[in-house]
């Protein structure tokens, strides 16, 4: 039978996708939110043709096209912005759709919307959880005690409902850190531009309202913290040796805040259910963003989770027929990712010579295939 009461963790992508794929299908899941208030963390995000699919399911495309601006290419340069490999995402667009650049915060309030009518509460997460029979006993950080069909964990790579489900397993540092920002665009871009440097890497894509976000990525220990002070002068310092638009956008940082700064890790997690109780987005299957495909992965398995709990049958074997048809294209997207980073943050002065010189040999009509694998394969 299809569960009645659920209870979502998490008001991220996969946690507000989720609410909004249910009450699309008829159902009025609760949703809890450790943060404040509900609110995106973050700067800009890339939308990817597979992405924009599962919003147009969710009747959502067109105001998110709306808000954001669409990618006519790609392209890697080295540290001083000349061009390694570039890709037209032309066909990919003719074929798939486009690929789109949005503010995350838009994205978070239009998915936000779309969860109008339904029980949202911020500043509440669970403190402690119990299955019994057919029921989740659910304990809240208010004092609440409730219980639920089904409890659903969207509460990102740190998530809380996994480690009372499987106990504590820590996500796996990727051995880089990175700072995000969205700030006034100093260029004109047409499409995504990554910059590769030694043991570092720089990116700027182009938002709505001339403003450009930028990625900053850079080899170093996990967990070392950033103060606000001197926040800015080593910013400045660590990615001196970029050049093109780099230099300006350095240089018109004025507030320590304007950089968001996290450790970038991913997640293998073997068993993303238990009983009634159910990962999904990063709190399930963490990638490192080298592929722009996590908001991607988490709209999919998401939406997908929609439906498996909206079929007929056992919610078991549901359950594990929507984790069957995940796992592989999550696998796909993780290793890939992994690979990328790997190269991308080569330190050896002589080792990114040759990186570089082996991308500028590489025909564009072998990248685009990766695109459209993630675009055209079933979902």
């Amino acid at each position: 039978m299809t569960p009645e009461r659920m209870l979502i963790v998490g008001g991220g992508i996969a946690g507000l996708s989720l609410a909004a794929a249910l009450r699309r299908h008829g159902h009025a899941p609760e949703l809890v939110e450790r943060a404040p208030a509900f609110g995106a963390v973050g700067a800009g995000i890339a939308l990817s043709p597979n992405a924009l699919a599962m919003l147009r399911r969710l009747e959502l495309e067109e105001p998110v096209r709306e808000l954001g601006i669409e990618l006519a290419d790609a392209a890697v340069t080295d540290s001083s912005g000349s061009i390694l490999m570039r890709t037209d995402l032309g066909p990919v667009t003719a074929r798939f759709g486009p690929t789109l650049a949005i503010h995350r915060a838009d994205l978070h309030e239009t998915l936000l919307g779309a969860c109008r009518g339904l029980s949202l509460r911020a500043g509440t997460t669970l403190t402690a959880l119990r299955q019994r029979d057919d029921v989740v006993q659910v304990a809240f950080s208010d004092g609440q005690e409730r219980e639920f069909d089904l409890v659903i964990g969207a509460d990102g790579i740190h998530s809380q409902v996994r480690g009372l489900l499987f106990g504590v397993r820590p996500a796996t540092y990727a051995g880089y850190t990175c700072w995000r920002l969205v700030t006034r665009m100093p260029i004109e871009l047409s499409g995504l531009r990554e910059m590769w440097g030694h043991g570092l890497r720089f990116g700027l894509v182009p938002l709505t309202r001339n403003r450009v976000y930028c990625f900053a990525v850079a080899n170093a220990p996990a967990n070392v913290p950033d103060p606000e002070s001197g926040r800015l002068e080593r910013f400045r310092a660590r990615f001196a040796e970029f050049g093109g638009a780099v230099p300006a956008v350095l240089a018109g940082l004025r507030d320590p805040g304007e950089l968001i700064h996290n450790d970038l890790a991913d997640l293998v997690e073997p068993a993303w259910h238990r009983g009634r109780v159910v990962l999904v987005g990063d709190a399930a299957h963490a990638v490192t963003p080298n592929m722009g495909q996590g908001a991607a992965m988490a709209l999919e398995s998401s939406v997908l989770l929609a439906e498996a709990l909206s079929a007929s049958g056992r919610l078991a074997e549901r359950l594990a027929g929507w984790h069957a048809r995940r796992r592989g294209r999550v696998r796909f997207v993780r290793n890939q990712s992994r690979r990328i980073g790997r190269v991308g943050h080569w330190e050896n002065r002589a080792a990114c010579a040759l990186r570089n010189l082996s991308l500028r040999l590489t025909p564009d009509r072998l990248v685009a295939p990766a695109l459209e694998r993630l675009a055209s394969s079933p979902v």
